[in-house]
């Protein structure tokens, strides 16, 4: 999968997913609380798109074609996944996704399950992918 496939997959993934998870939330709201209105902001659906950009680009920190110990992609992936943090704690502040330590921790455990949900989905791909370069592979090897 080439780079810019990669962050526009991603970028759209990590995007839907956010707005999947505002949307438990305020489901989860709406059933404990009884608040039946959202508000947003005019930004907010635009900041979620923006958010997802600047989570999938730093993805490009574990797209490199040279090989790696196993050791050394474990630091790669913990330095990743701390750096989508930190976009994500940054942005959110930023934007009002959240105002105090509940609505953080909250941010926080969504970002956790959207990590693991992209990270597993890019695999997936990524195997698709490989799978059909390799059946490409096989029809031309038959041919010949």
């Amino acid at each position: 999968m080439n780079k810019t496939k990669l962050i526009f997959n991603q970028t759209l993934m990590i995007s839907t997913a956010i707005l999947f998870g505002m949307g438990v939330r305020n489901a989860i709201l709406f059933l404990t609380a009884g608040q039946d209105m959202v508000n947003w902001q005019w930004y907010v659906p635009l900041s979620i798109v923006v958010v997802g950009f600047f989570c999938s680009l730093a993805s490009l920190l574990l797209y490199d074609d040279s090989a790696l110990s196993s050791a050394g992609m474990r630091i790669r992936l913990c330095i990743h996944c701390l750096l989508v943090l930190g976009i994500v704690s940054l942005f959110g502040y930023l934007f009002g996704w959240y105002s105090d330590l509940s609505g953080y921790m909250l941010i926080v455990i969504m970002y956790i399950i959207i990590y693991a949900f992209v990270w597993l989905s890019t695999l997936w791909m990524l195997k698709a992918d490989e799978k059909k370069i390799n059946e490409a592979i096989e029809d031309i090897r038959d041919e010949e």
